[in-house]
């Protein structure tokens, strides 16, 4: 596609203005996927403490839950502090070649009878969670729908079991860390190369009203950004700056594995000026805008649906703000 050197410059001129907003709150990339759904900072307090029970029954409850959730007991081992650790493997599919390992601590204060006075359930920890980040992000998709749904149904199932046993000055508080699918960045393609999921992508923002720049990536870019315009006044050149990111990874094919797609710009960027002519362009700018941003984002359902990243499905995001409105002042500094 042709453009005029006044729609390219202008266009340029956005994107580099777009870089240097530093109060521009970017989308967060690059987290991992298990960070979705397991928070790794563990609670202060206990999950649970457990009166009139045997430190054994108190051992075999817990160890008899997390084998219900398809976990095996690898070693149950007493720290320095006197905590009693459990270590658990789950049983992972083979495939995967990859076994994550679950630690749960507990304090067993035990009387003269060995029975609980009381003992303390604690909450969990991923042992090798720094190696389960590291894998693809279509494996952890995977594991982390499987490993913590299993973590969550077994303290539920410590909760119904050990009900009878709880401290009455405490209550079982545990907060399930699954809460469904999420993406990692936006709406996850799979099965698809990254060219014709661009050229999808291009032709849902075109075919909408927005004017694209082209740029060129390799086949299997781990990152690509899409930049638009869209006309301010439809009669003149310049617009508002819009851009595309996809982030990927891919498969032995080349295939999207998945490529995540989110939308990235400023809602509070500086906008051609108007002109005589350009006020009633102007004053409509917001629901052109967001007509157009929606009959996009239908546009790549249509298209791409098919191929979402299994369990996930096709969302759009909200926007974040009105076009042109003023720019929130910076947070303040907290004190020191």
């Amino acid at each position: 596609m042709v453009f005029t050197s006044g729609i390219r410059k202008a266009l340029l001129g956005g994107c580099f203005l777009l870089v240097g907003l530093t109060a521009f709150a970017q989308p967060e990339l690059y987290r991992s996927v298990l960070d979705l759904s397991y928070k790794s900072a563990r609670p202060a307090l206990p999950v649970a403490a457990y009166r009139n029970i045997s430190g054994a029954e108190f051992r075999s409850m817990v160890n008899k839950a997390f084998q219900k959730s398809d976990f095996s007991l690898v070693a149950v081992g007493q720290q320095k502090n006197k905590s009693t650790v459990f270590e658990f493997k789950f049983n992972a599919d083979p495939k995967w070649r990859f076994v994550p390992t679950v630690l749960v601590s507990a304090e067993e204060l035990l009387d003269g009878k060995k029975k609980c006075n009381p003992c303390y359930l604690r909450f969990f920890e991923i042992k090798n969670a720094p190696e389960v980040k590291a894998l693809p992000w279509m494996a952890q998709y995977d594991l982390s729908a499987r490993l913590l749904p299993a973590i969550d149904n077994a303290y539920a199932t410590i909760e119904s079991v050990g009900r009878e046993h709880i401290d009455p000055a405490f209550r079982f508080d545990y907060k399930r860390q699954w809460e469904g699918e999420k993406t990692l960045f936006g709406n996850a393609f799979v099965g698809l190369s990254l060219p014709s999921l661009k050229e999808n992508i291009v032709r849902a923002y075109q075919s909408a009203g927005f004017q694209p720049i082209e740029g060129e990536a390799p086949p299997k870019a781990p990152e690509l950004t899409l930049a638009f315009s869209f006309p301010v006044d439809p009669a003149k050149e310049g617009g508002v700056v819009y851009k595309v990111k996809v982030l990927s990874q891919y498969d032995a094919d080349g295939h999207c594995y998945p490529c995540e797609v989110i939308e990235y710009f400023d809602p509070h960027q500086q906008l051609p000026p108007a002109g005589l002519s350009g006020v009633v362009s102007r004053a409509s700018l917001e629901s052109r805008f967001t007509a157009a941003r929606n009959a996009a984002y239908e546009s790549m359902r249509t298209d791409l649906e098919r191929y979402l990243r299994p369990r996930s499905v096709f969302s759009v995001p909200p926007k974040p703000a009105p076009l042109g409105s003023p720019r929130p002042p910076p947070m303040p500094v907290a004190a020191t």
